[in-house]
């Protein structure tokens, strides 16, 4: 069985505002829009627009509460969790929900979305700053969007791995050695599972 549902691909690359720190408002915005949220503003690209609303209502768009503020205050359900596991995203896209989940691709930390999953049971992702690879981004352009993050396949060690760590060496460490046991039953994860 798979799944993967159509949520709509934003940069956070080419945002006009903070793009080298806005994966959090990015992930967020390819959720609202898919749940159709209207614009929230006047910025050409609408991730910009859910930016400045984070920022003037004081609300931090890298935290797990903070992102749950939000789009909870534009009407969606974020049902968080800071115990995930690789089950709980499964669960959750079975059951209609977007996922958005916090980890360690970079070493300041990211936020991607989760949309879907294969037959495998590897996921589809929409990651706002590109492709990630064991040895880097492959990002996506300042200048143009390409989108080279879009319903791209992560692995469930891959996702496991790095959104267990608590840094990005251990994340690296995590993927390096766990085995399918230790990916699929660690389960401290920040895990948003939103819905309408």
């Amino acid at each position: 069985m798979s799944i993967n549902h159509n949520v709509p691909y934003f940069s956070q690359e080419d945002n006009d505002i903070e793009p080298w720190r806005t994966c959090g408002a990015t992930s967020s915005a390819m959720c609202l829009k898919y749940f159709q949220v209207a614009d929230l503003g006047p910025f050409a690209q609408y991730e910009d627009d859910v930016k400045k609303r984070f920022d003037r209502l004081g609300i931090d768009h890298g935290s797990p509460d903070g992102i749950k503020r939000l789009l909870e205050g534009l009407g969606l359900r974020d049902d968080l969790t800071l115990k995930g596991s690789l089950s709980d995203i499964t669960r959750s896209l079975d059951s209609g929900e977007i996922c958005i989940l916090h980890g360690f691709w970079t070493n300041s930390g990211h936020i991607l979305v989760i949309r879907g999953y294969n037959n495998n049971g590897d996921f589809f992702v929409n990651d706002p700053a590109g492709e990630w690879f064991h040895s880097g981004y492959r990002k996506n352009s300042s200048f143009s969007p390409d989108n080279k993050g879009e319903n791209k396949i992560y692995s469930r060690k891959l996702i496991s791995a790095t959104a267990n760590a608590f840094s990005l060496r251990e994340a690296l460490s995590f993927y390096d050695t766990w085995d399918s046991s230790k990916s699929e039953s660690t389960a401290t994860m920040w895990l948003h599972r939103v819905s309408k």
